[in-house]
């Protein structure tokens, strides 16, 4: 049977030997390097001139646990096609549905990176009516087992926004009992608001994780994460996510920039002393990259993809995750679901209704692919940017991380794709070897190592 490499196979030399992983089988291990040249040879044209090797039992045997591991293939665009056709079996998926809900877009922070169009509007209650038959609608087809709500905002935690998410958690609750369909929420809020109280009555509406933002220790966060007459906020946070742990699991989210970039061990030591990490199953701790959706990256202070994926390297060369809390990932992993903006029944909805498919276009109405009306969504043409968006149809075709991120974030890949850096690329694009060659060697970090 003739053979051929994987497309997805990356080589790293490491002396005489080879570093070989595979990024959709994710087997990783090493090899002879002189070995593995033996065992190409016998991989694809019959006439390559090394038929010889064929009947060495050493190279024979090598090239079967890499067939098994996915190393060889006996069809490289077969490969693609199960890769391509993973991608398209997760979009078409409807047995859940999820919907990101904006009560309001008001806020009551002034963040000077905030990508979003602040408005002093909440959602009214026909716009709650028209959720509610559209959820009922969809639930009663009966193509739905469970159903998930993001509540976003704005401040979602504002006054009459609130309001909002009880009324309509309890009808799609409500709903949901109806028809059999579990249900499960979690909210986005910058924390300001989450009293215990407020904790407890999210908890009662099942929303089971709050996300909230801390930019740093007190020093640096309250330079940017501030109230709108300026005061700083870390104190109050800190002290309501104490108080409600108990109640909510929380996902602590650091934006990083070049102005907090070497802090992030510092915020977790602050975590660390405040008992926030004790429990990994209730508090998760992770890193994103402030991303230039506005003026904001115009003085310089947003890090490229290369250069915030290379702090994520030096961070768990530094040890960041020896404790037994992961801030880093620290092996890649398959990418088994595809952002809800590609699912068809999957929408952000806005306080006036207005449909959109990425909450990163909420409040432009430009963005809008259409509004819900009183017999369900009507959608306009901007729908089929995201009906036609597949990451197997564009630059990402070819490249050996696919199976690891599925082309990204849609949007970020829509918006840059063709650019000097798609901002969809994921990290193992840029450090896979170099991570890799830190599982097998790990050393302290040396000046010039990523240079």
């Amino acid at each position: 049977m003739r053979l051929y490499p994987s497309s997805y196979t990356v080589e790293i030399p490491d002396g005489d030997e080879l570093l070989l992983f595979n990024t959709r089988t994710l087997y990783f291990g090493r090899l002879d390097a002189d070995l593995y040249r033996k065992v190409l040879s016998l991989t694809g044209a019959p006439d390559n001139g090394n038929a010889g090797d064929v009947g060495n039992e050493t190279v024979r045997h090598a090239a079967f646990l890499l067939r098994q591991k996915g190393f060889f293939v006996d069809d490289p665009s077969l490969e693609r096609e199960r890769v391509a056709g993973r991608f398209e079996r997760q979009r078409h998926s409807r047995t859940h549905l999820g919907l990101t809900i904006a009560p309001t877009l008001d806020c009551n922070f002034a963040c000077p990176y905030c990508y979003e169009c602040p408005e002093a509007h909440t959602m009214s209650s026909d716009t709650v009516e028209r959720i509610e038959g559209h959820v009922a609608g969809e639930l009663a087809s009966g193509r739905f087992s469970s159903m998930h709500v993001t509540w976003y905002g704005g401040e979602p935690l504002l006054p009459e926004s609130f309001d909002v998410v009880v009324s309509l958690s309890e009808r799609l609750l409500s709903s949901c009992r109806r028809h059999d369909v579990s249900y499960s929420a979690n909210i986005i809020t910058n924390g300001y608001l989450l009293d215990r109280a407020t904790a407890r009555r999210l908890a009662d509406l099942r929303v089971a994780l709050a996300q909230v933002t801390l930019d740093g220790p007190p020093e640096l966060h309250d330079r940017t994460r501030t109230l709108k007459n300026g005061s700083g906020t870390f104190s109050r946070i800190m002290s309501n996510i104490r108080s409600a742990r108990d109640l909510l699991r929380f996902s602590i989210r650091m934006n990083v920039n070049a102005g907090n970039a070497d802090a992030v061990l510092a915020l977790k030591q602050v975590l660390r002393e405040e008992g926030m990490l004790s429990d990994p199953s209730r508090t998760a701790f992770y890193l994103s990259p402030v991303r230039s959706y506005t003026s904001s990256c115009q003085g310089g202070e947003c890090l490229s993809n290369s250069s915030f994926y290379r702090l994520q390297l030096e961070l768990l060369v530094r040890g960041i995750n020896e404790d037994g809390f992961q801030v880093v990932e620290e092996y890649p992993v398959l990418k088994e679901s595809v952002c809800t903006a590609i699912g068809s029944d999957s929408f952000v909805i806005g306080p006036s209704g207005e449909l959109y498919k990425c909450w990163l276009d909420l409040g432009r109405k430009e963005r809008s692919v259409g509004v819900l009306g009183a017999d369900g969504p009507e959608l306009n043409r901007r729908m089929e940017r995201w009906t036609d968006f597949s990451p197997s149809a564009k630059d990402c075709r070819d490249c050996p991380m696919l199976p690891l991120c599925m082309g990204g974030c849609p949007e970020l890949n829509l918006r840059s794709s063709g650019g000097d850096e798609n901002q969809a690329c994921c990290s193992w694009k840029y450090f896979l070897r170099e991570h890799l060659l830190h599982l097998a060697h790990p050393q302290p970090l040396k000046d010039g190592d990523f240079s």
